[in-house]
């Protein structure tokens, strides 16, 4: 695929390669292209990289099928550490047609997203998914399922804090305005005005460290469970 190649993006595409490259899962022989069709077959894939890239690292949570905007949405993978940082994934068999909403839906409440695209999809969906978006392109190989980068993902521009803080259970988001004198008034409401008052009381930064830290403690909780 020639754009994957362009000078345009040559540097985007060096960044990442130093960042990990590729990410290979192995697959029964002679299925690679078979498989690379399939949202099952891709993940092994996906795992595999994020468990290289991210998940290396300590007090980072790995996270499947993470309801977005009460629940109106779900992204495939995320990841929490110091970064919230959500992955969908559109194998090749897959359709794009709900692409656009679930992007939206996505930048509202993601620090950082990358898509993770058949490239019988690539061009298309690059023209729908916002340029900060990373990219990662499924390929067939004769080792496997590979994940090829194509651009990093950057820091989300358009963030909402009101659908930040939908990530958060009423009972966390009660404690945390109690731990700014904030629950007067609110602690028998239902819960967007819980979620009202934490918008009104805390900023961005705050309240993206208060959802990744309720995030990753769930998770711990889960795991150890």
């Amino acid at each position: 695929m020639e754009h994957l190649s362009s000078e345009r993006d040559s540097s985007s595409f060096a960044m990442f390669v130093q960042n990990g490259g590729s990410a290979v899962a192995c697959v029964r022989p002679g299925s690679a292209q078979e498989s690379i069709g399939r949202d099952a077959e891709v993940r092994p894939a996906l795992r595999a990289y994020l468990e290289e890239q991210e998940l290396a690292f300590p007090d980072t949570a790995l996270i499947e099928e993470l309801g977005l905007c009460q629940g109106r949405a779900r992204i495939d993978l995320a990841t929490v550490s110091g970064v919230l940082h959500g992955y969908e994934i559109k194998s090749s068999r897959d359709r794009l047609n709900r692409l656009a909403s679930q992007a939206a839906t996505y930048s509202r409440v993601l620090d950082r997203v990358t898509l993770v695209v058949g490239a019988n999809h690539f061009e298309a969906a690059l023209r729908v998914v916002p340029r900060w978006w990373g990219v990662l392109v499924v390929r067939a190989g004769i080792e496997g399922v590979s994940l090829d980068p194509f651009r990093p993902a950057a820091e989300n521009p358009e963030q909402d804090p009101r659908a930040l803080v939908e990530l958060l259970w009423r009972d966390e988001a009660l404690e945390l305005l109690d731990c700014h004198n904030a629950a007067a008034g609110v602690r028998s409401k239902p819960r967007p005005a819980v979620w009202a008052r934490v918008c009104e009381v805390l900023d961005l930064t705050q309240i993206r460290s208060a959802v990744r830290y309720r995030l990753r403690s769930r998770a711990v909780t889960v795991t150890s469970a």
